[in-house]
């Protein structure tokens, strides 16, 4: 057994040490991801303005501040002195009767009148009132002779008023006082009967009378005497009788009117908190199918208000976009007699919203958060009460307010573009001493999020600078999730570079991912348990893998 050795021959001078393993292509198995729920995506901490609900649903959710205001109207009240009284001298002519008596017929009348000009604005209208309004009605003679009024006489009052007396002598009916029996007067023994009016009728009064402008009220009337009246003596006497309608002061108590009393309503700014980083970019522009902002309000008093603002949001301090609420003739309306928390829903779509009191279409309500904002404002505040009728207690002091949240579900429409951007490092260790012509990630996307997935991809270096010498492709876009299963998508990410050798310097891959939603998938609200999972994950290296060694 013989055989021929060179032994100057030396392998590391004279072979070359670097070959290329794995042919057209060499497979390396790749880990799979488990799932990527968005509640991981997302990682929210308890101050994010982005919330799920109990059934993991999320939204925009942030709740606002509003001011406890203060409604009163001041109370009407006119003194005796800003009342001007005309007594009536009623000139008696005795004539001898059938029965042998005098007689006399009584046909006269007394009046009153008041002109204020200097009560509440705030009442605009004034239809009717309970009053405080102590009265009385005297009667005398004059000279020493005395009369009897006879059973059945009466005194009549305006229609408007309501009167009571607790005189046993006599009997109101509607606004007619009557006698029941003979009442003897003389100048010794003047009549005197105390009434009370507890009721004023304002709007039946006739023209140019009751709240004739804001602030002017004006009251005058005749009170009508009328009756028989008898007095002894042997021939035809003539007397005087005095009768007066004195008033001691009106107090309008709890009226029915229109009124329009100040409310000063103001709103603490919505500030949007520690949004997720898919959220923040600039790119981002939201498209949400039903945004919602609901105002919680009270109202003690009976007073209907119309509220209005203008709805702001801003990012940096800029203003991006208003939105006026509460015009015609989308309303808004705070209901009176309201103690307890009243919700109000203003929203985008023209339908009843579940668990609000009062749903109201806003149509632009998108417009604030198309780019997600640092804060919403509620400007410009008005409010004012309705023209409607109510009825309401002078004086009192009653409370509205105003709180304000908005809830904006994840569901998106068709225009809705959100972007998400990561990466995927530390491969360097692993391929640094490989020159390589090709490589291509292959991965199946599953997707339960309900948008369309666009993904570009740029090669990094250890620095997490992009290496511009290495060209990337991604060969489709991942499919949106329509059902909980999720939907699989094929995907492959190729890396292509003229040079082998920069491979050297790649790290991993800066990525950006562009969501988008569609027609299939709109109105669909992202839930913290959805997902993306990559699984069935390989690198193949095209054209091989070249090892030096050496």
């Amino acid at each position: 057994m013989l055989s021929c050795v060179d032994s100057e021959y030396d392998l590391s001078k004279d072979l070359d040490m670097t070959v290329t393993v794995g042919g057209e292509n060499l497979t390396i198995p790749a880990s799979n991801t488990k799932n990527i729920t968005l509640e991981k995506i997302f990682d929210l901490n308890e101050e994010s303005t982005v919330k799920a609900d109990a059934n993991g649903n999320y939204a925009l959710s942030q709740t606002g501040k509003g001011s406890d205001t203060r409604v009163s109207i001041e109370e009407i009240t006119i003194k005796s002195s800003e009342i001007a009284l005309q007594s009536a001298r009623t000139e008696l002519n005795y004539m001898m009767s059938p029965s042998g008596t005098l007689e006399a017929t009584v046909n006269d009348k007394t009046s009153f009148s008041i002109d204020k000009r200097n009560i509440t604005t705030d009442v605009t209208k004034l239809y009717s009132s309970d009053v405080i309004m102590p009265a009385s009605l005297l009667m005398n003679v004059e000279g020493s002779n005395s009369l009897t009024l006879k059973k059945g006489f009466q005194i009549e009052f305006p229609d408007y008023m309501t009167i009571t007396t607790t005189d046993q002598r006599v009997k109101i009916v509607g606004s007619v006082l009557t006698f029941i029996q003979d009442i003897n007067v003389s100048q010794t023994s003047p009549l005197k009967i105390f009434l009370n009016i507890t009721h004023i009728d304002f709007e039946s009064m006739g023209e140019g009378k009751g709240l004739v402008a804001p602030g002017h009220l004006v009251i005058a009337d005749d009170i009508k005497i009328s009756g028989t009246s008898t007095t002894t003596g042997g021939s035809a006497i003539q007397m005087i009788m005095n009768t007066a309608f004195k008033i001691d002061e009106i107090q309008l108590t709890q009226v029915t009117a229109q009124v329009d009393p100040e409310i000063n309503v103001s709103i603490d700014p919505i500030t949007i908190n520690n949004l997720p980083d898919f959220l923040k970019d600039e790119k981002v522009k939201i498209d949400m199918t039903d945004p919602k902002i609901y105002l919680t309000v009270s109202n003690t008093s009976p007073v209907e208000v119309n509220f209005s603002g203008v709805l702001k949001s801003y990012k940096g301090g800029k203003l991006l976009a208003s939105v006026p609420v509460g015009q015609s003739p989308n309303l808004i309306t705070i209901p009176g007699n309201q103690p307890n928390d009243y919700i109000i829903c203003l929203h985008r779509l023209n339908e009843n919203v579940e668990g609000a009191d009062a749903s109201v279409t806003v149509e632009n309500l998108n417009d604030l958060i198309e780019t997600i904002p640092d804060e919403i404002r509620m400007d410009n505040i008005e409010t004012k009460a309705t023209d409607k009728k109510c009825t309401i207690d002078l004086g009192s002091t009653y409370n509205v307010k105003t709180d304000y949240e908005i809830n904006a579900p994840l569901e998106f429409n068709e225009g809705t573009n959100i972007v998400y951007s990561d990466i995927i490092n530390d491969w360097n260790k692993d391929i640094k001493d490989l020159s390589v012509k090709e490589l291509v990630v292959s991965m199946e996307a599953t997707n339960t999020i309900p948008l369309t997935m666009d993904m570009t991809v740029n090669a990094i270096d250890k620095d997490g600078k992009t290496l511009n010498e290495i060209s990337t492709t991604v060969s489709s876009k991942i499919a949106a999730g329509i059902s909980d299963k999720g939907v699989a998508t094929p995907l492959e990410i190729t890396l292509k570079a003229t040079d082998a050798n920069v491979f050297k310097q790649l790290d991993g891959l800066s990525y950006e991912v562009a969501a988008t939603s569609s027609a299939e998938t709109s109105g669909k609200i992202l839930n913290k348990n959805q997902y993306l999972r990559l699984d069935k994950m390989v690198i193949k290296v095209k054209g091989g893998v070249t090892v030096d060694l050496n």
